[in-house]
């Protein structure tokens, strides 16, 4: 049995036994929410290419459920500037280097698999829970598409939502 954090009915957090539909865990072990984030610095230009790195931390195994995205204009060019209309578009690649496994077959539109920023659909969750071992390291790749002063030293930023299993 393992545990994960809950509420009572007085609102203070507790530990309640539940049960997982993976099949993998370790008696005693806790979940708690967990985000990780990488970040982009853009430069406005068609065809640029920018990458970052998440090392999954030794604390225990990330499972990503749902990924997301924002991006907040450079200060100079957000004074001001409503923006264009069609809004950011770019290509990302998700690469978990460690294993070499891919989360996609090439690389993806960000309106076909994450949604608008807009907040029309912010984030997409995966088909399924995907899991990360301690250690291992997601290499996130973007090429853009938008080819704007706006976008230009804008900053992008690309969360993959889940939970630590600490314990395991």
């Amino acid at each position: 049995m393992r545990y994960a954090l809950g509420q009572n009915s007085g609102g203070v957090a507790t530990e309640e036994p539940h049960t997982s539909n993976t099949g993998a865990g370790v008696v005693g072990a806790k979940e708690i929410p967990y985000d990780y984030v990488a970040t982009f610095k853009l430069k406005g230009e068609r065809g640029e290419r920018v990458q970052d790195v998440i090392t999954i931390s030794t604390e225990g195994i990330f499972v990503a459920v749902s990924v997301g995205y924002s991006f907040v204009p450079a200060a100079e060019t957000a004074a001001g500037s409503t923006g264009p209309a069609a809004g950011i578009q770019f290509l990302y690649t998700i690469v978990d280097s460690g294993s070499g496994r891919e989360l996609q077959n090439k690389a993806v539109h960000n309106i076909a698999g994450l949604g608008a920023a807009d907040g029309g659909r912010p984030f997409r969750p995966f088909a399924r829970p995907v899991q990360f071992v301690p250690r291992a390291t997601i290499r996130i790749e973007v090429e853009e598409l938008s080819k704007e002063e706006f976008f230009k030293n804008g900053t992008l930023f690309i969360v993959l939502h889940g939970y630590k299993r600490l314990g395991e």
